[in-house]
């Protein structure tokens, strides 16, 4: 089997075994962050009715680590795979230099008005 689907990945060009690789990297970072941010911290919570303990704590924060997710989940996918990590690069550089530039005239039509 792995010398079929070794056969097959030559066949495949470069880039195409490096989107892939990178497919793979975000899905295993999906399985991972929802195990950590959910499964882990509220485990105690799942087990104590089964063990027959009480339990006194404050949950708020749970609410707090489910709406972490999704925005978590999307950002190391955006991360990972290259081509949407260059697309958000170039976002953020446009947004920031429009905002410079906002900022740089806003300040020197300031600096005209308060020397007039």
């Amino acid at each position: 089997m792995n010398n079929i689907l070794k056969n097959q990945m030559r066949q495949i060009s470069l880039e195409n075994r490096k989107l892939q690789k990178q497919l793979f990297r975000a899905l295993v970072v999906q399985t991972v962050v929802p195990t950590l941010l959910f499964v882990l911290p509220i485990a105690p919570f799942l087990i104590g009715p089964l063990l027959d303990t009480q339990m006194n704590f404050q949950t708020g924060w749970m609410y707090v680590i489910l709406c972490l997710y999704p925005p978590i989940d999307t950002i190391a996918f955006m991360l990972i795979v290259s081509e949407y990590k260059r697309a958000t690069w170039v976002t953020f550089k446009s947004i920031l230099s429009k905002r410079n530039q906002v900022y740089n005239d806003s300040t020197i039509s300031t600096a005209v008005a308060t020397t007039k």
